[in-house]
């Protein structure tokens, strides 16, 4: 687990940044991910009946008076939290009635570990339309907590619609898997790789996130990486085993800098 991903993660809950969280130096990524978890549940845990009562009134509602209900009514928080109480079947049909703002909006208010099951049910067009909006508001962490969660495959198609190969690796940047994004990566086209690689050493902390995104990969995706790398410019990798040195994970890129 990465201490970085999950002091950002926590930060972006608490509308805090890094920096205003140095406090919590002595935790480890393992204790912020309890922190985080503890501050996302605490309305749920005391509102939790509440939620579950309307989500119960609301079963044998149709669809399109629930529908103008969350998004006239409720609002995207109180719709968030009913979902974990609405049976899925039921949860599916009303997100096709919303349009990609409220979806946006009321994934703002999710919490990523309780929203596995709806992950995996929902059409991946509708993921897609989600995806597309909050990538367009630059709302990246929000997608980097669900990435953790979605499945592989329909993450693949997902990452159709993000254009930005830098968007990309902002998404990564707050996912707490990166063997699941280093899985997902190594699937890309060569053509792909290299956009991702040329957006990386653009920035310094994306040039982090590729780093320990290629840190999970096996040698052989490795040596690929490096080929690509050197593809793009041939003083790229001396600059990314620079950073790796200084991050401490240049002993899990052996296989990329040895190529």
């Amino acid at each position: 687990m990465d201490r970085n991903t999950e002091l950002r993660r926590l930060a972006q809950a608490l509308h805090k940044t890094p920096e205003d969280l140095g406090y919590l130096d002595k935790l480890d990524a393992l204790a912020l991910q309890k922190v985080r978890i503890s501050f996302q549940n605490s309305l749920l845990n005391k509102f939790g009946h509440v939620f579950e009562k309307i989500a119960g009134a609301g079963k044998l509602a149709p669809d399109s008076i629930s529908a103008t209900l969350c998004t006239k009514v409720f609002g995207p928080m109180i719709t968030a939290n009913m979902s974990y109480f609405t049976p899925m079947s039921k949860a599916v049909s009303l997100c096709k009635l919303f349009d990609a703002d409220f979806m946006a909006d009321v994934a703002r208010e999710q919490i990523p570990e309780k929203s596995v099951s709806m992950l995996a049910e929902l059409p991946v067009d509708q993921l897609k339309r989600v995806t597309a909006k909050l990538v367009e508001q630059g709302e990246y962490h929000v997608l980097g907590g669900f990435t953790d969660y979605i499945p592989e495959k329909k993450a693949l198609e997902i990452m159709e619609v993000i254009t930005d190969p830098a968007a990309n690796l902002h998404i990564s940047f707050y996912a707490q898997r990166k063997d699941r994004v280093a899985k997902m990566a190594a699937m890309l086209s060569d053509e792909k790789l290299v956009e991702l690689i040329a957006a990386a050493y653009t920035d310094d902390n994306l040039l982090v996130e590729v780093g320990l995104i290629t840190a999970e990969m096996d040698a052989k995706a490795q040596q690929r990486m490096a080929k690509l790398t050197d593809k793009v410019n041939k003083t790229f990798r001396a600059q990314g085993k620079a950073v790796a040195e200084k991050m401490g994970y240049a002993d899990r890129l052996k296989a990329f800098f040895e190529a």
